[in-house]
């Protein structure tokens, strides 16, 4: 037996996209069964956002305008991402610790900013000998949430404060 869904569409402004770290507005495509929300689709900027328009025009959809609802699928996608981000761990190829800026730095913990200014991405590296290691990494939109990337970092990894900064130019911050 088909059941017949009804799919909701609604674009909020102003969100970060993570990729770019711009504002742009973000747009989703989604149903709810047994009061659970399915996303279909999600999207940043007119151009994914006209490509959900495509999954609109041939579903029946009711538009949606609340913004709350809105920015409760964008968390919930920006917390999965975030997740996926903090277990991912990529060692870089073999050559990268003898190249710069790594060929210089001691083995350590480092904590690696994009830019300066707030969002930015942020990765917590583990320079050993031979290697370099990707442990985590995130999109963070102001200082709370790097502290507490930092903070985790240090937990998890049992660190107690001994994450470095790397500047641009390859020198260690204090």
């Amino acid at each position: 037996m088909t059941e017949n869904r009804t799919y909701y569409f609604g674009i909020h402004p102003d969100m970060l996209e993570p990729a770019s770290l711009e504002y742009s507005s973000f747009g989703a495509f989604w149903y709810v069964e047994n009061n659970q929300r399915y996303i279909v689709g999600y999207g940043f900027g007119a151009a994914q956002l006209a490509v959900l328009a495509q999954f609109r025009a041939f579903s029946a959809h009711l538009t949606c305008s609340d913004k709350q609802i809105l920015y409760d699928i964008y968390r919930s996608i920006r917390n999965k991402q975030q997740e996926q981000d903090w277990e991912t761990r990529k060692r870089l190829p073999v050559m990268t610790a003898f190249k710069n800026p790594w060929k210089n730095t001691p083995e350590g913990w480092y904590v690696l900013r994009s830019r300066e200014t707030f969002p930015l991405h942020l990765s917590i590296v583990q320079k050993t000998k031979y290697f370099v290691w990707l442990e985590h990494s995130a999109v963070c939109e102001n200082e709370a949430e790097l502290t507490a990337c930092i903070t985790r970092a240090e937990q998890t990894h049992n660190l107690q404060r001994k994450v470095k900064g790397l500047d641009s130019s390859g020198g260690i911050k204090s």
